[in-house]
């Protein structure tokens, strides 16, 4: 560039910050004199210069873009880019942000303040609230009562629908310790609904404690048998042991061992199990107890061993044995129906009745009548 010298003084109307000279003296430059030597420079040269320059105000009528990336402000889209030089949105920022508070002026469940895609995020749901959005709908809600997942929360947590997860074997919600251990709810494909215990995180030894069916029969530790739709029981696993109670439509209660009701008739629940039952009749201290004992079956085949009881304690006080209805006007008796007389010795006796008459077999096989018929 030729040297240019001032020839007069007058307004410029256009700026070319690149073609445009300023005089000014290099005071580090002696060689044309002792204060320095005057030059020429132009404006980019002063702005891309080293230091620090401190402007009262700037207007900036088109892009600015600060070390290629660092800051960039799109004049054309009103965008500003930050760690990015083509911004996408009003502000765009490609890396971390720390800020100490964000306030939205307006936002809702389709345009939520924090989001973390279109309609996906967070927004303010309602005074002193906070709403989580999920594809532009309500999903979540936080406030001073609690956490709401589809529902205003009137508890710490409150949830409505199904909680938990699912897996092969049903819907379940898990309470685990740190180490993994813990109990979990369980809705099975079975339609059971099981509370199962499990060492291991709920893997393959996941335990069934406590199992309920659909008809309202409840198995603790094994899963209940099928029982009839009307009968309500208590199955409690353990090698051979079951323990049921049903009404089955009557005020009886029952307490039975290897054996179930269907609503019509009692069931061998194992093969070669002698069963038991012990049934209460009535609704007060006034009941009629009853024994049943039966010389075992096949599983699932009717018992008929159960048809009369082998023992009553009536509402007297009579205690009947092989009968099931004291004589008129009994009360705190003894009754003893007719049996078969015993062939072999026991240590200690035998009381029995034969035919009416009163005898007892001692332990050296002597019979003695105690009282004829």
């Amino acid at each position: 560039m030729a040297d240019t010298k001032i020839t007069a003084l007058a307004a410029i109307t256009t700026v070319d910050p690149a073609a445009d000279v300023l005089p000014i003296v290099d005071v580090s430059d002696t060689s044309m004199a002792a204060s320095g030597t005057t030059k020429k420079i132009t404006s980019n040269q002063i702005l891309g210069a080293g230091g620090t320059a401190t402007l009262a105000s700037a207007t900036i009528t088109g892009d600015l873009t600060v070390d290629t990336s660092t800051l960039k402000v799109d004049s054309a889209n009103n965008r500003v880019g930050i760690g990015t030089a083509t911004p996408t949105d009003t502000l765009d920022v490609n890396g971390r942000v720390t800020a100490a508070r964000f306030l939205s002026s307006s936002s809702s469940a389709s345009l939520p303040a924090l989001a973390v895609s279109a309609g996906n995020g967070v927004y303010n749901s309602g005074t002193n609230e906070v709403g989580f959005s999920v594809n532009s709908t309500l999903a979540m809600t936080l406030n001073s009562t609690g956490l709401g997942v589809g529902v205003s929360p009137a508890f710490k947590i409150h949830a409505n629908g199904v909680i938990g997860t699912t897996n092969t074997f049903g819907a379940f919600t898990a309470l685990q310790t740190a180490g993994g251990t813990g109990y979990r709810w369980t809705l099975a494909n079975d339609n059971n609904f099981y509370l199962q215990y499990s060492p291991d995180g709920f893997g393959s030894t996941a335990t069934s404690r406590i199992a309920l069916d659909s008809s309202g029969n409840v198995g603790v530790g094994v899963t209940p048998s099928a029982w009839g739709s009307n009968s309500k029981a208590l199955q409690v696993g353990g090698g051979t042991a079951s323990v049921s109670s049903t009404g089955a439509g009557s005020t009886a209660s029952r307490f039975a061992h290897g054996a179930y009701f269907d609503n019509t008739n009692w069931l061998y629940q194992y093969t070669g199990v002698g069963p038991a039952l012990y049934q209460v009749t009535g609704a007060n201290a006034g009941s009629t107890h009853a024994w049943y004992t039966s010389a075992g079956g096949t599983a699932g085949n009717t018992i008929t061993d159960f048809a009369t009881a082998k023992m009553v304690l009536d509402a007297s006080g009579n205690l009947l044995v092989g009968l099931t209805a004291a004589g008129t006007t009994a009360a705190k008796t003894i009754q003893i129906a007719n049996g078969t007389a015993p062939t072999a010795n026991v240590t200690g006796g035998q009381l029995y009745v034969e035919a009416g008459a009163l005898k007892y077999r001692g332990s050296s096989g002597t019979v003695t009548t105690l009282a004829n018929a």
